[in-house]
């Protein structure tokens, strides 16, 4: 990886810690849509306080942090958030989506396209490898950061009592090897032999047709080893702890952690496309959730992944994912032979009764807690760039005014939405948050909807293009290294006590900031049929739009006791859209 970690180090920028006093000011105008007066005032006179005392100390220990470093001083931290945190993965930290069919639409079996997967999937890892995956370059023709691949292959997340761990594998060409869950059952399938040369499609497409055609039932209780991923943190690592005593298990799970990733075919719904991406996010019976990068097969074929989000972004993914399917040979290759178990080898596990009980618990936990979700999708047609751009304005913030005026209409005021800013202009750039809700965004939502003097729709345009505009800026602000929520984030990771900080940082405003009632990603590739998250405020929502030229794609994640605000908000945000179409005459 020296190609895409030490070559690229002195060829981008260095994250910079924001100056304290532009961020105090800064999160004042951040503040002043969400909150009381009384709030602000309140916020306001505690910066104060922390800008001539605990904050000066504490920044200088973050810029002192951030100078003996080669990498960005955020990157270790975020990661440690991740790994910090104690709660259920597939709802509350990974992300997961469904590849449009039109990437693999003319491999007509489940068994063909799983071997093009794999065979392209083990061919990019090797490119990685060997130095020949390409660099990659913004749209202004400059270095991005491409570190965090290395994080893509041989990696998992492990739990542990109170802080996971990250587990990278070594990266070499030779013996490497997927694991396959199909029916209960793990197996071992061998990728690149002693040399360091991938095995041939046909190869891996015998070997699947065996291991597809096996009859094996799985001992009783093996079926149920993916739960243990599914639960709190703690109660994983107590089954992990449990499960490594036997040195049968603890080989297997070694295994599975040194896999270059896992594949697995799920048997749930997959009609819809609801169905299809509620089966990759929530559906944890045919996954190992902690491992990074999760592929899936559903019942008709459809191709989805579910990837842990500790050490990986969005964006990177994507541009890896959409670079394996475009390099798919979109033909059905039929085996020379029929199947082959040489390069197969198929997991033992060794369950005593009381741990067969600790995960039979394990999964009505876990079914509990995905049972407890909804996820909608839906696709604007009307809508998309290409119409967008005729208003002149960035498609993100025309997006986001709409949100702001569904959430006004639907919820009769606003609430902070989270919105990440991808950073990898940035040597180790992960992301920067951008709260969306601005007091240009109040004005217009707050105006839309009652506006009924003369002349008002020449107000409405003035409006609609002071908050486009007041996006933007807020944008590039995130842009240029001085957002405010990972400065804020870094100062209270240097505090060395609960007492440093404390007036500042527990200041009810910043409670509200953060409170993340709207989470968005809007990430707009081609390759995507639905992607989804979990809320992150339970008793919010969680927002995938992806903004394509002339569509727009909608997943939206709540709880079910809030079902209804939810089909309440997709409306609204699709006659949001499509009543700024008709104001701006585009």
């Amino acid at each position: 990886m020296k190609k895409y970690k030490e070559a690229l180090l002195p060829k981008l920028e260095k994250l910079p810690v924001p100056e304290l006093q532009e961020t105090l000011a800064a999160l004042s105008e951040w503040l002043r849509p969400l909150v009381t007066l009384e709030e602000l005032k309140d916020f306001q006179k505690r910066a104060v306080a922390f800008s001539v005392s605990d904050g000066v100390l504490l920044q200088k220990d973050l810029e002192k942090q951030a100078e003996n470093t080669n990498g960005s001083w955020l990157a270790p931290l975020w990661e440690e958030s991740y790994l910090e945190s104690r709660g259920y993965l597939q709802s509350e930290s990974n992300f997961a989506m469904v590849i449009d069919d039109s990437y693999y639409d003319r491999i007509k079996s489940k068994e063909a396209r799983a071997a093009q997967l794999i065979y392209q999937m083990t061919n990019c890892y090797l490119r990685f490898v060997d130095g020949t995956y390409p660099i990659e370059y913004s749209k202004q023709n400059q270095h991005v950061d491409m570190s965090f691949y290395l994080n893509f292959f041989k990696s998992c997340r492990i739990p542990g009592k109170e802080r996971d761990s990250f587990h990278r594998g070594e990266m070499k060409p030779a013996e490497n090897y997927v694991v396959i869950f199909v029916n209960g059952t793990y197996f071992r399938l061998e990728v690149t032999n002693h040399l360091g040369e991938i095995n041939s499609l046909e190869q891996i497409a015998e070997n699947l047709n065996f291991i597809l055609s096996c009859r094996i039932l799985p001992k009783q209780g093996e079926h149920l080893i993916p739960y243990l991923t599914g639960v709190e943190r703690a109660q994983s690592n107590l089954i992990y702890q449990q499960l490594k005593k036997e040195e049968l298990n603890r080989l297997n799970l070694q295994q599975i952690e040194d896999a270059l990733f896992v594949l697995s075919f799920s048997d749930g719904k997959d009609e819809s496309k609801e169905e299809r991406i509620n089966e990759v996010l929530l559906n944890t019976n045919h996954q190992f959730l902690s491992k990074t990068m999760q592929a899936i097969i559903t019942r008709n074929g459809y191709i989805g992944f579910n990837m842990e989000h500790t050490a990986i972004d969005g964006v990177p993914t994507l541009n890896l994912l959409t670079k394996i399917f475009e390099s798919f040979d979109n033909v059905e290759h039929a085996p020379t032979k029929k199947s082959s178990s040489e390069l197969v080898q198929t997991f033992e596990w060794a369950l005593t009764n009381q741990m067969i009980s600790t995960l039979e618990e394990a999964r009505t936990h876990v079914e509990m807690e995905n049972n407890s979700y909804v996820l909608m999708h839906h696709v604007l047609s009307e809508i998309g760039k290409e119409r967008m751009k005729k208003a002149k304005v960035s498609p993100d913030a025309f997006f986001h005014i709409a949100l702001a005026m569904a959430q006004q209409k639907v919820f009769g005021k606003l609430k902070s939405v989270y919105e990440p800013v991808a950073m990898r202009m940035y040597f180790e750039g992960r992301t920067e948050s951008a709260r969306s809700i601005s007091q240009e965004k109040k004005l217009i939502a707050e105006a839309f909807y009652n506006s009924t003097e003369s002349g008002s729709k020449e107000k409405l345009v003035e409006l609609f293009f002071a908050a486009a505009t007041a996006h933007s800026d807020r944008i590039a602000q995130c842009q240029k290294g001085k957002g405010v929520e990972r400065h804020l984030f870094g100062l209270q990771k240097m505090a060395l006590n609960p007492e440093e900080g404390r007036s500042f940082f527990s200041a009810e405003a910043l409670k509200i900031l953060g409170d993340d009632f709207i989470s968005t990603t809007g990430i707009p590739y081609d390759i995507v049929e639905s992607f989804s998250f979990g809320p992150v405020n339970k008793k919010g929502f969680g927002l995938y739009y992806g903004i394509l030229d002339k569509e727009i794609i909608l997943t939206l994640s709540a709880k079910k006791g809030y079902q209804n605000e939810a089909r309440q908000l997709i409306e609204g945000i699709s006659t949001a859209l499509t009543a700024l179409t008709e104001l701006l005459g585009i």
